[in-house]
């Protein structure tokens, strides 16, 4: 596709508009990064059959051993000490091999993801998961080692991941293996020995516990474990107020505060957990079945996920901020930290040692942390050399860790796309003055008023596509003769003229759509209608918990007209939708936008095909079925249309949007992650640039309860990364609020739904989509299908001032974008502020929100977009009622 040239699209100097400051400023493009430390060679495609034959051989062996505890006790085996503690020492060597192993594996998935950005997310990947699987049996394995070796003397076997991770990082992802790596083995696994030789020495006895033993122990006549447990959470809790009050989250003590707080975290979740497996063993093997209703041990298995939770969230944070090379060793040296503690203090752990062992003991730890900390050294040292320095520059751009990038990845940054800006075509107006046929439509009486004109001008065809539409609700039109016409008098009046109408229909009825019968009744005969259905949908576990039938709904909404004329979003016709601060049928205000366009052969060639049966399944992440500019049809291609448009603003960004889910490693989209980095830009250059975003804080219309839960965590989601992201370009919350105003609108109390879904650059370029700004509809695997317009010129300039007038209820008032940030920033105080109303963070826990994101994401299977390959099947629906009525959605 060759560019268009610069020139048509662009205003003149002298026909600058109100938005645009008075410096021309272009945003110069990311200037490539210098070259890391070589590798040996780039990161293979595919994981070495060895690597992947030796993690098989590592996970049957420990499930074999798992097996063998499960069953010595009915076999009446008993292993002598030395044999058990060696049994211990080879399946913790095993167990760390399969973490570092599972590491090994999620680093390989983020290496394929910076490859191609289109693959989507990290934790897409199946490799991904087979590292989430491995890291799980890893795990099982330290949790069996806690009742054999002790919390204590396992800890120390936590740092031998790290040398494994070396050398799988060197032999699997051909990483450098420096001397410093040599060094930290060597010690690491010195230590591990020592510690080894000091169990050996205080023969640690092969104890079990009881419910009644345990909780005798965990609650002795002692202050320690009562003082422990205090100092930790008060200790959390001032680290992470200080680091939060002051934005020191990439600071050292951030880095301090983030591997701490997850090691003293990790300390009571092996605690936890070691005390429901020694309880739920001696309950199994005495056949005391009530002990698992004992509130003691609920409150244990409580105690798990309360300790796991925060761990977890701490550890994301320290990887986002700082990345693996510089966070995982010090981690890995509080873990070791609180495992000790926790052993020694709650379960006395120590009480057998001779002094000898014990001071062997210690002597080992203390060796074993002295190797980790050898890693910090490295990457200091690394550091000081300024290529690791010119790394993180770019990570910080990112939000990621620094070890995701591969050596073909280092020029490039996550915001880069596949096409440029220079490339994308856009709507216009035509030359000819008598020709004007773009034109905007501000609210949903303009839409309904062309949506009337339009059918009723049909000649030749019609091809309707919709998400929701009552055809036999009446619209609204200033034409006398079409008074009281509804879409489906329209249509029947269209065919009897001889035009050929196709619909294109979403018949999953969970938003209020007409069944396929109940449509057949009230359209004429001769109308060719089509349904898009897709295969996603909850499983027979969550059908009796989810109000939806289908997670992925065919959403595309456009009019068609003599191939000629064309009219995208705005077309969706039900009570719900009303005009401007008009009251709907649920009591609130709705905004609707529309925009019609010249229609081209290609576009129109488009549109024939998307209406015609599809025995094959598409997939829409695959770009089978992208529109071709300026149309944009969702998916991955949109989602660059809008990271160029917001990386190519001069002065201005205006998003509206119905939904706002983006950033962070929970979402694939970047649209967030674009506007910040443009205000990065700005902020660095001292250029004047605003953004505006208005979205709803909350979801009224969605038939889900958990959905509309989902809705409104997400926002504080997103305004929790775009603060997030500010911090990893180096600016503060301060420096955000100077260029960035996150609102939504209220008329009179009451709240107006923000459905207008579209994206304003510099008052000069605009997309109009049916999109909604989440994965479901922005990613390389959406959910739903889409049609937006990308459309430019005095149009679009013309209907930024008019949605301003609408917003701040003016009239003919010519608006500069920095009046507008004065108006929303002032307007408590000056009663002017109009519809806008700034969207405040909630003051709940940052945990909270993590946790919450992750347990919607994972666990909605799918619906929350970005995740699977959604596939829709378009059928066509004969003219008998029979048929019609056997149609399944």
């Amino acid at each position: 596709m060759a560019p268009p040239s610069p020139s048509p699209l662009a205003p003149a100097a002298s026909e600058r508009t109100p938005l645009l400051g008075d410096c021309d400023v272009r945003l110069a493009m990311e200037a490539s990064v210098a070259r890391g430390a070589c590798s040996p060679s780039s990161p293979p495609e595919e994981l070495p059959r060895w690597f992947v034959g030796a993690t098989i051989a590592s996970v049957v062996c420990t499930l074999a051993w798992l097996l063998l505890l499960l069953v010595a006790p009915r076999l009446h085996l008993r292993l002598p000490a030395a044999a058990h503690l060696y049994a211990g020492v080879l399946n913790s060597l095993l167990g760390s091999f399969l973490s570092a192993s599972g590491y090994c594996c999620q680093k390989y998935a983020h290496i394929r993801v910076a490859r191609n950005t289109a693959l989507g997310t990290a934790s897409q990947q199946r490799v991904f998961v087979a590292g989430l699987f491995l890291l799980g049996v890893g795990t099982v394995s330290a949790v069996l080692n806690l009742g054999i070796l002790g919390q204590a003397v396992q800890a120390p076997f936590a740092a031998l991941t790290l040398i494994y991770s070396a050398l799988l990082g060197r032999f699997v992802l051909h990483e450098t293996f420096s001397v410093y790596d040599s060094l930290s083995s060597v010690l690491i696994v010195l230590g591990v020995a020592v510690d080894v030789f000091a169990a050996q020495l205080a023969h640690l006895p092969q104890q079990s516990y009881t419910l009644g033993s345990l909780g005798q122990l965990l609650l002795r006549d002692s202050v320690f474990p009562a003082s422990y447990t205090l100092v930790a959470l008060v200790y959390t809790t001032l680290m992470l107020r200080r680091v939060h009050t002051n934005k020191l989250q990439r600071h050292a003590l951030g880095l301090l505060a983030f591997s701490s707080c997850a090691g003293v975290m990790a300390g009571f979740t092996s605690l936890a957990t070691k005390s429901v497996v020694e309880v739920t063993k001696s309950a199994l093997r005495d056949r005391t079945w009530l002990e698992f209703l004992n509130p003691f041990f609920l409150l244990l298995l409580v105690a798990i996920p309360g300790a796991l939770v925060p761990q977890l969230f701490f550890l994301n944070k320290g990887l986002e901020f700082f990345g693996t090379l510089k966070f995982i060793p010090l981690y890995q040296a509080f873990i070791i930290i609180g495992n000790m503690g926790c052993g020694m203090i709650f379960y006395n752990e120590m009480a057998s040692y001779s002094s000898t062992a014990l001071l062997c003991f210690l002597g080992g730890i203390a060796i074993t942390i002295s190797g980790v900390c050898v890693l910090l050294v490295k990457v200091g040292r690394d550091g000081g050399e300024g290529d690791v320095s010119r790394r993180i520059r770019v990570v910080r751009a990112l939000d990621g860790p620094v070890e995701d990038l591969d050596n073909s990845s280092k020029t490039q940054t996550r915001l880069a796309t596949d096409f440029t800006f220079e490339q994308m075509k856009w709507a216009t107006d035509s030359d000819d003055a008598e020709d004007r046929t773009l034109r905007a439509l501000r609210d949903f009486r303009e839409c309904q008023q062309a949506i009337v004109e339009l059918l009723a001008s049909a000649r030749k065809s019609i091809y309707y596509s919709t998400f929701l539409c009552d055809f036999t609700q009446a619209l609204h039109t200033s034409s006398e003769t079409h008074k009281g016409n509804t879409f489906a008098s329209l249509l029947r009046a269209a065919v009897e003229r001889g035009v050929q109408v196709h619909i294109l229909y979403n018949p999953v009825g969970d938003y209020g759509t007409d069944s396929v019968a109940g449509l057949r009744r009230h359209l004429p005969r001769g109308v060719h209608l089509a349904c898009s259905v897709s295969d996603l949908g909850p499983s027979v576990v969550t059908r009796c918990l989810s109000n939806n039938s289908k997670y992925a709904f065919h959403h595309q909404k456009y009019l068609c007209i003599d191939e000629e004329t064309l009219m995208v979003t705005g077309c969706d016709v039900n009570a719900e939708r009303e005009g401007w601060l008009r009251a709907n049928r649920l009591g609130y205000f709705w905004h609707e936008l529309g925009v019609v366009c010249r229609c081209s052969p290609e576009m129109m060639r488009w549109i024939r095909a998307n209406h015609e049966p599809a025995e094959q399944k598409r997939h829409y992440d695959q770009f089978l079925d992208s529109a071709p500019f300026p149309l944009v049809s969702g998916g991955w291609r949109e989602e660059n249309a809008m990271v160029n448009m917001i990386l190519h603003a001069k002065h201005s960004v205006q998003l509206e949007n119905q939904i706002l889910i983006s950033g962070g490693s929970l979402q694939h989209n970047r649209v967030c992650a674009a506007i910040v980095k443009r205000i990065s830009e700005a902020h660095h250059k001292r250029e004047p640039f605003h953004a505006l975003i208005l979205t709803n804080a909350a979801q009224q219309d969605e038939p889900s309860q958990l959905a509309r839960i989902y809705c409104m965590l997400s926002i504080q989601w997103s305004l929790d990364q775009l603060e997030d992201c500010a911090l990893a370009h180096g600016l503060t919350s301060q420096d955000l609020a100077q260029y960035l105003i996150v609102g939504r609108m209220e008329h009179a109390g009451v709240l107006v739904k923000v459905h207008s879904n579209i994206l304003i650059v510099d008052g000069w370029y605009a997309l109009r989509s049916s999109s909604n700004l989440a994965d479901r509809s922005l990613s390389a695997r959406p959910n739903d299908t889409e049609l937006g317009l990308l459309f430019a010129g005095p149009c679009v300039q013309q209907l930024q001032q008019d949605l301003l007038n609408m917003y701040f209820k003016s009239t003919d008032v010519p608006y500069s974008m920095a009046r507008v940030f004065e108006l929303i920033r002032w307007g408590g105080q000056q009663q002017s502020a109009g519809l806008i109303v700034p969207v405040e963070k909630k003051a709940w826990s940052p945990v909270l929100t993590w946790f919450l994101m992750n347990v919607f994401i994972y666990g909605s299977e799918g619906a929350t977009g970005g995740r699977y390959k959604v596939t829709y099947k378009t059928s066509v629906i004969g003219g008998e009622k029979q048929e019609a009525e056997t149609f399944e959605c």
